[in-house]
């Protein structure tokens, strides 16, 4: 009786045995070709994370960089033989030669590695401190020039999306230096605000204007008139045609002046001439 009780143990356990087996047989059907398709398509392309997406990078004039496997420069030499102050300003990249202009120096180089793309801005500066930033963008067709815009660079963020300012300079009732905040989109200059801000100088100096007219403006939302005498600090100006100012207790108020046909800015206000309403206006030159 004990043999028969042993042996049939031993017949279960190598029953028990043998499914564990198949159970794990059955468990590694799958081949690894089939383990693969299960992971990734054949038809989806890889995508690898650049280590320097999303960066900003401070380049050199006339020192080669290496961008995308090639190498690319912003390069100065004399434009003209009798003239050793005006400077041809071109981007090298790989054996392509882009001409960008004509100035006094470069003022600055930016390498901009963002999802769509790699991109240079490119600061020149000429006479009346005059700024221009030219966008270029690099890929495998080469260098382009995608846009353009009149102004200087100012702090760059470490993350392009974070968005940049560029300083214009705003002719209304004076010279102003008017700064917004743009980010880099399909190789344009992007911005979602019509508000130039007057920062003011880098010693902090701000232009007042004294008023000689009477013109009609609003005041922290009610509606009053400037008088004669009257001190401001221009502080804003928006592209439709407000202008924004603090009067001398820094009450913040605004009026709107005339526009042509293009929305240009047309030198007066509610149909009076800018130089019957204001004193001595700051215009740059």
């Amino acid at each position: 009786m004990k043999r028969k009780k042993i042996l049939l143990c031993i017949l279960l356990t190598a029953a028990l045995l043998a499914g564990c087996n198949a159970r794990n047989t059955d468990t590694d059907t799958t081949t690894p070709s089939q383990g693969t398709e299960d992971t990734a398509d054949s038809d989806t392309p890889l995508i690898f994370e650049d280590e320097k997406s999303g960066s900003v990078t401070s380049l050199a004039v006339n020192i080669p960089t290496e961008i995308n496997g090639k190498k690319f420069t912003i390069t100065t030499e004399q434009a003209y033989p009798d003239d050793d102050e005006i400077l041809a300003v071109n981007a090298i990249y790989g054996d392509q030669t882009l001409k960008l202009d004509e100035s006094l120096e470069v003022k600055s180089i930016y390498e901009v590695v963002q999802k769509d793309g790699t991109y240079m801005l490119t600061e020149t500066g000429t006479f009346n401190d005059w700024r221009v930033v030219y966008l270029l963008r690099t890929d495998e067709k080469g260098i382009t020039e995608t846009d353009v815009i009149d102004g200087s660079l100012g702090d760059m963020p470490k993350n392009p999306e974070d968005g940049f300012s560029i300083t214009s300079k705003i002719d209304v009732l004076g010279s102003y230096g008017g700064t917004r905040t743009y980010t880099i989109e399909n190789g344009c200059f992007t911005t979602d605000s019509t508000l130039y801000e007057f920062r003011g100088t880098p010693d902090g100096y701000k232009a007042t204007l004294a008023v000689t007219g009477e013109i009609s403006c609003r005041i922290e939302g009610g509606s009053t008139e400037l008088k004669p005498g009257d001190i401001i600090t221009p502080t804003a100006y928006s592209e439709d045609g407000v202008f924004y100012f603090e009067r001398e207790d820094g009450t913040p108020g605004s009026f709107q002046v005339d526009l042509d046909g293009e929305g240009n800015y047309a030198y007066t206000i509610g149909g009076v001439d800018e130089n019957e309403l204001f004193e001595s206006l700051p215009y740059a030159g």
